[in-house]
């Protein structure tokens, strides 16, 4: 499943983030993994420096490979064009099974933008993708299990679930604990003539979701402790997103890993999700799977 491994680089130390991820990640997969690095300037020993980096990037994940005793791969590649663009393209045509980005711009650490080469990557791409926050913090830290605990948030929908295939390759190979959650939402936002408004859920409507929750996250539960994996429920109630961020920020949670699509099972990514506000927010990792193809 995770046999085609593509990571964009920049240059930048904090691009590079990615690059421990990819290694934890290829090592047990015995991944093929696919170092880019998109040349917009065309200046031949501007270029020549670039494929030189990417050639040292390489030859650096090799050796970690060897020493795992690993027999994942690794290749540089050199594109020519708009960073987004080329990066979408290039996964496509070489059915890349994940695309590790970092949040990063190569202006430095910023607050993560619309128009940034991650952000119109992470909103384009059909391949899953695992964003990482770049951050000076991150770059010291660099923990050694990336993966130990991963949070999966959860809906109850069939859409909701499209990430679950990767997160029990990646459990199983990883020895990674899944932490699964649902959000039960004390209100509902609504259109009305004055605007938006929120109707608040009656008691026993929100005590009738919560065992709907509870009883489906120990079905989905049982089936991976079947397969052998560590996991563990959790219910909260309020506002999704903020109640994944914050439960992702108290727990000790390595990655976020959901589904890209809504309650309203909207096809597109739009502005307002509660996946697109995680990756707005949250300093963790997340790793976003689509449930569905997107619209041209």
């Amino acid at each position: 499943m995770l046999d085609k491994i593509l990571v964009p680089l920049d240059g930048s130390s904090l691009g590079e983030l990615t690059l421990s991820y990819a290694a934890e990640v290829a090592s047990p997969f015995n991944s093929q993994v696919q170092l880019v690095y998109v040349c917009e300037k065309h200046d031949s020993e501007y270029c020549r420096t670039v494929q030189a980096y990417l050639d040292k990037v390489a030859g650096e994940m090799r050796n970690i490979f060897i020493k795992t005793a690993s027999q994942a791969t690794v290749e540089p590649e050199l594109l020519q064009g708009k960073p987004a663009t080329e990066i979408i393209q290039y996964a496509q045509q070489k059915e890349m099974d994940l695309v590790l980005i970092a949040s990063h711009g190569r202006t430095g650490i910023k607050a993560w933008v619309m128009g940034s080469t991650a952000n119109k990557v992470v909103h384009l791409i059909h391949q899953p993708t695992l964003l990482v926050r770049a951050s000076v913090a991150n770059a010291e830290k660099r923990p050694v299990n990336l993966f130990h605990k991963i949070l999966v948030p959860l809906d109850g929908s069939e859409n909701g679930e499209a990430v679950l295939p990767y997160i029990i390759e990646m459990a199983l190979k990883l020895k990674s604990e899944i932490m699964l959650l649902s959000v039960v939402e004390l209100s509902e936002r609504v259109h009305t003539i004055g605007g938006l408004d929120y109707i608040h859920f009656p008691e026993y409507f929100i005590d009738s979701m919560k065992k709907d929750s509870e009883n489906y996250l120990a079905g989905l539960s049982k089936k991976l402790m079947d397969k052998g994996i560590v996991v563990q429920n959790e219910i909260r109630e309020g506002n999704a997103a903020e109640e994944i961020v914050t439960f992702g920020n108290e727990n000790n949670i390595s990655l976020i890993a959901m589904s890209s699509h809504g309650k309203s099972d909207s096809r597109e990514w739009v502005m307002g999700s509660v996946a697109n506000k995680i990756l707005h927010v949250s300093k963790l990792p997340v790793l976003l799977v689509r449930s569905a193809p997107i619209k041209q």
